[in-house]
């Protein structure tokens, strides 16, 4: 197994942000890259098992199921079940912790995926600098306004 993770701090109350990412429907609005995002079956957002469908500019339908979701922990985990990448048996988990120095919030996005040799350095790559990074830079900036 290939293991990425990146972290930021967030200038907002963990309040603020963790609505954002419970909601396994809203990535859409947070995640650059994101044509649309629509969750399957019109299942709730927050119910595990739910499937939301990606639609990404630039490698076609993603299809991710929810795993698990705590609001205690502010944790989210899910799965990619269907995906044009180079990878497979991927499952992440976006974590929350409170920074009491400022009300502020740590988020921490880890991955775990599987891929074959000509692919595993440049996923190994992507993920935290092409989608993981950009992801928080967006919700920082969302954060913001």
């Amino acid at each position: 197994m290939i293991d990425v993770m990146a972290s930021s701090v967030l200038n907002a109350p963990i309040t603020s942000v963790w609505p954002l990412i419970r909601d396994f429907g809203s990535i859409g609005d947070w995640l650059p890259g994101v044509k649309s995002c629509q969750i399957e079956k019109d299942d709730p957002g927050d119910r595990v098992g739910a499937i939301r469908r990606l639609e990404m500019g630039d490698v076609g339908l993603i299809r991710e199921q929810l795993l698990a979701l705590s609001d205690t922990d502010h944790t989210m985990t899910f799965s990619i079940i269907e995906s044009a990448l180079p990878i497979r048996n991927y499952r992440s988990t976006i974590s929350l912790f409170p920074v009491t120095d400022g009300d502020r919030t740590f988020i921490r996005w880890k991955g775990q995926f599987e891929a074959d040799p000509d692919h595993a350095a440049t996923m190994q790559a992507r993920m935290p600098t092409l989608i993981y990074q950009p992801a928080f830079d967006s919700l920082a900036r969302r954060l913001a306004d």
